[in-house]
């Protein structure tokens, strides 16, 4: 439900210019703002997730994310905006990957690839339902009632959810899915000479490795991509004459996209290696964008939306996986938070350099333009990350 959330954010966008007259850069500012904040909550609330467990975490983050909600609905002033919604709902969105991917990651061992693409297909369910569900709460209402509506189903379904998280198979005298023997007595070896730690390493050591920081610029580089498409894809569709109940449906067939593209990735990688699943993710994300610079027919952008969510929701399970081949699963959340902040970083360039490219030229042309580039060297990235090795001895 949270990546629904963050992607209805391109169905209110020009509600909310209408009714207050703000530049398309500073109305997407406040999603940059979002981004970078939901980002640093990342790396906080994974670190926390290792220590006291995703259950409190992810209910005290739903708490503050349906508050930040609640009070974005009430703002008449822009620097109101970036508040509620940049600073107070972004450190409620931190929690979510983070602790739900780590947590999964501890539950399996064997097919671990396919169980983290069934848990982020959840992201492409809850973009299908409520960038719709969010348009027809304005239509019929407004902007602000819509996101009280949002901020209401935030508690009360994420909040009973999170507490039935358990952060490992231990908490409920459970092996790991795929465990034998053999690998249950090397882990009580690995632990005891370790002090009963979890194999891997930690996040301050893997900070020196330059598989961590390859990870977190591509993650930028495919942000930077998704949240321009994700914030103005909408309004780029309105501006040629598309009517805004349509436009917002592009969102829904994306989620889609994800959600297959999560599912078939997440059992790809398993199979192929997360590495080349993630090269794959990017290679059909550049090739969306191309398409995308000549879309003009109402068919073309549904074709774009279902290609670029299957590359968007393939890359997801990617991350998680890839932590746990390089570094281990000792510090599994903090790490993945700190590539998530990365990726929120590139998020919040792609967003911002859309709406000023756009009051520039009033084109979304060059935009599009730039990030067929940043996909590109996104690509480059993920075949040198391939001949990377592990720092964990195997």
């Amino acid at each position: 439900m949270h990546v629904g959330l963050m992607y209805s954010y391109g169905v209110f966008f020009k509600h909310l210019i209408a009714d207050f007259g703000w530049s398309r850069a500073a109305t997407s500012g406040v999603h940059s703002l979002f981004m970078v904040v939901h980002g640093a909550s990342a790396v906080l609330m994974g670190w926390l997730a290792d220590r006291i467990g995703p259950a409190k975490v992810m209910a005290g983050c739903a708490f503050i994310g349906g508050l930040g909600l609640a009070l974005t609905s009430q703002v008449n002033a822009l620097w109101q905006f970036y508040v509620t919604y940049g600073l107070i709902f972004g450190t409620g969105e931190g929690g979510g990957f983070t602790t739900t991917t780590s947590t999964t990651a501890r539950w399996f061992l064997r097919r671990r690839g396919l169980a983290l693409g069934i848990v982020a297909s959840g992201a492409g369910i809850g973009t299908l339902i409520i960038a719709p569900v969010s348009e027809r709460l304005i239509d019929a209402f407004d902007w602000s009632t819509a996101y009280l509506v949002l901020a209401a189903a935030t508690w009360v379904i994420m909040i009973p959810s999170a507490l039935m998280l358990r952060r490992d198979p231990a908490a409920k005298g459970l092996r790991p899915y795929g465990s034998d023997e053999a690998t249950i007595a090397l882990e009580k070896v690995e632990q005891r000479t370790r002090g009963g730690a979890e194999t891997g390493i930690t996040l301050k050591v893997a900070a020196r490795y330059k598989p961590l920081w390859m990870l977190f610029i591509i993650y930028f580089l495919f942000n930077f991509c998704l949240q321009m498409v994700m914030v103005h894809l909408v309004n780029y569709a309105t501006d040629i004459g598309i009517a805004s109940l349509i436009a917002a449906t592009f969102i829904s067939i994306i989620g889609i996209g994800s959600f297959i593209g999560r599912l078939l990735m997440g059992t790809a990688s398993d199979r192929m290696g997360a590495d080349n699943a993630l090269m794959a993710s990017c290679i059909i994300m550049m090739s969306a964008l191309t398409f995308l610079v000549f879309t003009r027919e109402l068919w073309m952008f549904y074709l774009f939306a279902m290609v670029f969510g299957f590359a968007y929701g393939g890359e997801v399970p990617q991350m998680p996986v890839l932590v746990g081949r390089f570094f281990g699963l000792r510090a599994a959340a903090a790490l993945v938070g700190v590539i998530v902040f990365g990726s929120t970083i590139g998020g919040a360039c792609g967003a911002w350099v859309g709406g000023k490219v756009f009051d520039v030229t009033q084109s979304y042309q060059h935009a599009f333009i730039i990030a067929i580039a940043i996909s590109v060297i996104a690509v480059m990235l993920t075949i040198v990350l391939k001949k990377v090795r592990s720092v964990v001895q195997k």
